[in-house]
């Protein structure tokens, strides 16, 4: 087991594949706590038992029970072999959390390895919006001392942009997290924060930086920013913050969520753009301030 800390969230996680886990965590360990806002363990099992209860939802293979002490499970059952692949099972508040993967179980051309990377990851999340925070899907850097994170639907380019910004700034930049940052509120002041889980990459750092703006990537023949009206942000901001089919609170968690960053007057922008310098400077010109030429 492993104590880490994660955007100010304690978490106590046992690793199903730990060789591969504890240098992942690696740079967010703390001294062991017994009392984290957390527990996550993860167990490889040669036969995955199918959980018994109350069913609470059913989206064609997922199912959702309620167990006779209140804990709920969301697993899998095969149609065609009758066998449970996977089970999670997690309070209502996520503060315990175990998963249970089938040994050597391939679904969906991933591993056991990569289903854990994106369950714990999933529940980390749906943690941190109890709490307050969330996890955007975005590319998040900080220039400096300005946190800005740039998001799309995947193969849009954001994690491009955020290369060319390293590329011109060298050291001054340093990618936060390249596919799932934190965002917290702490006092008036919103923050992004590296995680562990950061796509198919391993580009993330333990660091909290300022959010100074988020930005929605979308490809254009000119390098344009301007801001977006409430309607559309809240749409594009609903798309890429966590929503769970089985926890609608988190769903109304997110919608505050979106609130408060009106509220402490964080600026949410479209950026049409190509993937040239071109588009570095209009980001540059509009956050820092400065008219600044390539």
């Amino acid at each position: 087991m492993q104590t880490i800390c994660v955007a100010g969230v304690t978490v106590n996680i046992t690793s199903g594949d730990k060789e591969y886990f504890h240098r992942r965590y690696s740079d967010y360990v703390i001294e062991y706590t017994d009392s984290p806002d957390m527990s996550i363990e993860t167990r490889y099992c040669e036969k995955v038992e199918e959980p018994q209860g109350e069913e609470v939802e059913r989206i064609r293979a997922s199912r959702i029970v309620r167990l006779y002490d209140g804990t709920l499970c969301r697993y899998i059952k095969s149609s065609k072999t009758g066998k449970v692949p996977f089970a999670i099972y997690f309070t209502e508040d996520y503060t315990n959390v175990l998963i249970e993967l089938e040994k050597d179980f391939v679904f969906q051309g991933l591993s056991n390895r990569e289903w854990e990377y994106l369950y714990t990851g999933f529940m980390f999340a749906n943690r941190l919006s109890l709490l307050g925070g969330t996890v955007l899907h975005s590319s998040g850097m900080a220039y400096k001392d300005n946190g800005i994170v740039f998001s799309a639907d995947p193969g849009t380019g954001k994690s491009t942009h955020v290369s060319l910004w390293k590329e011109r700034f060298g050291n001054d930049v340093a990618i936060v997290n390249d596919d799932k940052p934190a965002v917290r509120l702490i006092g008036e002041q919103f923050y992004i924060f590296g995680t562990p889980w950061s796509g198919k990459t391993e580009l993330n750092i333990n660091i909290k930086k300022p959010l100074k703006a988020i930005f929605f990537v979308e490809r254009g023949e000119e390098n344009t920013v301007e801001k977006m009206s409430v309607s559309d942000a809240v749409l594009n901001l609903s798309r890429q913050l966590p929503n769970p089919f089985y926890d609608k609170n988190i769903g109304i968690r997110t919608v505050k969520f979106i609130e408060k960053l009106y509220k402490y007057n964080v600026p949410v922008y479209r950026l049409k753009c190509s993937i040239s310098q071109d588009a570095v400077t209009a980001v540059y010109n509009e956050v820092i301030g400065e008219n600044y030429e390539n």
